[in-house]
């Protein structure tokens, strides 16, 4: 099972959180952080519901920051969903802490 931290909850986050949480079984969210807290807190609620409805998932854990989440040891790969002009600073401090990264956009906006 790979232990990932979801860094970015927004507009986007919505189809990982499906997927994660009902889809593939080999992959755990174990938390999620983004700058505006209710963000993450409706990510938690929607693995909740999907909990609800009979998915076999923790409910994730909020990061108060990404560096909190760099920090968990339980953490192994962060997904990187921050809008594209974060996504170097994000990916670059997540592979300092020796966090493998994954990111759906290019790595940096330029």
């Amino acid at each position: 099972m790979v232990k990932v931290a979801m860094i970015g909850v927004g507009a986007i986050s919505g189809i990982y959180l499906k997927n994660i949480t009902n889809v593939f079984k080999e992959v755990e969210l174990i938390g999620v952080c983004d700058l505006i807290p209710e963000r993450a807190e409706k990510g938690v609620q929607t693995v909740k519901e999907y909990i609800e409805a009979g998915a076999k998932a923790p409910v994730p854990k909020i990061y108060k920051d990404m560096y909190e989440a760099f920090n968990d040891p339980e953490v192994e790969v962060v997904l990187n969903l921050t809008r594209p002009y974060e996504h170097y600073g994000v990916t670059k401090a997540a592979l300092e802490h020796g966090k493998h990264v994954f990111s759906e956009k290019p790595l940096a906006a330029d």
